[in-house]
C-alpha cells in the first residue's frame, strides 16, 4: 500500500481533496502529508449559490494526530474566492473548522487531554503552546454553546460563589440533565444583572416550563426569577438557613461566654465546633463532654436543641405537615427568648413558603454547593483567574456537560 493510499485512509473523506504525497524527515522527526485539490473546481457562494471566482491560493498548514512516533502535518493550498454580491472568503476545507491550525481529530485528543490534567501540562504532552491549548479549549466550548438545545430544564439551582479578592462574584445556574448535575449558566455578579442573562438565554417558552427554582433568600435573585418566571416555585436552600441557625447558636454561645457565669464560661471553652456538628457526626473522643454540655442549662445548649429540632422538617412527608412542624417549632423558638434564634426564625417565617415547597419536589441547592466546591479546586489548581472570560470557559468546560467531540457532533 502506498504511503498515500495510507494517509488518505488515516484523513478518511476529504472530498474533493485528496492527499497527493506524503514527506518523512527523519531529522525533524516530521512527516508532511501534502493535501490537493483539482484547480479547476467550481466554487459556489454559500449565501445566493452564484459562482465565486478564485483571487489567489495560500498555502497553509495543520497539526494532525502523530503517527509513527511522528509529528505529522498537513500541507495544501487553500483558495481565496470572491463573490460579488457578498464578498471575499476562504474556502473551508474539511478537515478542519474555521481558521484553527489544527484538525478536528487533533482536537478532539487534545480535549480529552485538557480534561484530564492543567491546560499547561496538557501543553506540554501534545507538543503546543499555552495559548494553542487554550485556543482549543475555548473553541470546543463555543462550538458547543452555539449549538446546544439542552437548556430546556423544569428544575434549576442558582447561587453566587466567589472567585477573587473583595467583593468578586459569579452567579452560578446549576441543573439536572439525564440524571447528572451540570452547570448551565455563569454571570458576571451576584445580584439581579448576573441571572438576567440566564432568562434571557433560555427566552420566554423554556422560561415558562421552569417549575422550581432553588436560591438563597437573596432579595436581587428573587426579583429577577419573579419577573422572568412567574410561574416557578421559589424553594428556598435549606443548607442556607441551617447555616443561619448555626451562626445563631455559635452567637449565642460568644454572648454566653461574656455574659454567663463563671462555671458557663468554663463549660464553653473551646466547645465551637461541638454545637456546629450534627450529634451523629459528633467525634467519639467528644461524646462524653458533649453528653453533659448538651444536657445542661445553658443557653447555648437550649439554642443547639432548637437548631437539631429543626433537622427533622425534612423528615415530614407532606406540605400540610410541614406546616403543622414549623407552626409548633416556631411557637418553641418565640417561648425561648433567646434573641439570635428568635431572628433567624422571623426571616424563616418571611419565606415560609420557600422554604416549605422543598418537601413537594424534594430539589435544593445541594447540587449548587458541590458544584461550588468543584469550581474552588479548578480555581486553586490555576492559581486564580486575571481573566473573567476564561473562568467562565473551564467552568463550562469542564463542568457545563457540553458534548465537546469535534468529530461526533458537528
Amino acid at each position: 500500500m502506498k504511503d498515500t493510499s495510507l494517509y488518505q485512509q488515516i484523513l478518511g473523506n476529504t472530498s474533493p481533496w485528496s492527499v497527493s504525497d506524503v514527506k518523512l524527515d527523519p531529522v525533524k522527526l516530521t512527516i508532511e502529508v501534502q493535501v490537493t485539490i483539482d484547480h479547476g473546481t467550481i466554487w459556489g457562494c454559500l449565501v445566493c449559490q452564484s459562482r465565486m471566482h478564485i483571487k489567489e491560493w495560500n498555502e497553509r498548514r495543520w497539526r494532525h494526530l502523530d503517527s509513527c512516533q511522528f509529528k505529522t502535518v498537513l500541507v495544501a493550498s487553500v483558495p481565496s474566492v470572491e463573490c460579488k454580491e457578498h464578498g471575499s472568503q476562504t474556502v473551508q476545507v474539511p478537515w478542519t473548522e474555521g481558521s484553527s491550525r489544527f484538525i478536528l481529530y487533533f482536537e478532539r485528543f487534545a480535549i480529552a487531554v485538557l480534561q484530564a490534567c492543567s491546560e499547561s501540562r496538557a501543553a506540554e504532552l501534545l507538543a503546543i503552546t499555552w495559548d494553542q491549548a487554550d485556543g482549543i479549549k475555548q473553541r470546543a466550548v463555543l462550538r458547543r454553546m452555539l449549538k446546544r438545545g439542552e437548556l430546556d430544564v423544569e428544575y434549576i439551582c442558582v447561587d453566587e460563589k466567589a472567585v477573587g479578592h473583595g467583593h468578586d462574584y459569579i452567579t452560578v445556574v446549576t441543573g439536572l440533565r439525564k440524571g447528572e448535575q451540570v452547570v448551565l449558566y455563569v454571570g458576571d455578579g451576584k445580584g439581579e444583572a448576573g441571572l438576567n442573562g440566564f432568562w434571557e438565554l433560555l427566552g420566554p417558552e423554556k422560561c415558562g416550563r421552569i417549575k422550581a427554582v432553588s436560591m438563597d433568600f437573596g432579595k436581587s435573585y428573587i426579583k429577577s426569577t419573579r419577573q422572568y418566571c412567574p410561574n416557578a416555585k421559589l424553594i428556598f436552600d435549606s443548607f442556607h438557613y441551617m447555616k443561619m441557625i448555626n451562626n445563631a447558636v455559635n452567637e449565642v454561645r460568644k454572648q454566653e461566654i461574656i455574659m454567663g457565669s463563671v462555671a458557663a464560661k468554663e463549660s464553653l471553652k473551646k466547645s465551637r465546633q461541638l454545637w456546629l456538628w450534627g450529634e451523629e457526626n459528633l467525634p467519639e473522643k467528644f461524646k462524653k463532654r458533649f453528653k453533659e454540655l448538651k444536657n445542661s442549662t445553658l443557653k447555648t445548649a437550649k439554642a443547639w436543641r432548637l437548631k437539631e429540632l429543626w433537622r427533622n422538617f425534612s423528615g415530614c412527608q407532606t406540605e400540610e405537615e410541614g406546616r403543622v412542624f414549623f407552626k409548633e417549632w416556631l411557637r418553641l423558638v418565640m417561648a425561648s427568648k433567646i434573641e439570635p434564634v428568635k431572628k433567624v426564625a422571623r426571616s424563616m417565617k418571611e419565606h415560609f413558603e420557600g422554604i416549605i415547597t422543598y418537601l413537594k419536589y424534594r430539589f435544593c441547592n445541594a447540587i449548587a454547593e458541590g458544584g461550588n466546591s468543584r469550581i474552588q479546586l479548578l480555581v486553586q489548581k490555576a492559581c486564580g483567574y486575571r481573566n473573567r472570560e476564561r473562568l467562565k470557559t473551564d467552568i463550562m468546560f469542564h463542568f457545563g456537560g457540553l458534548q465537546l467531540d469535534p468529530v461526533g457532533h458537528q
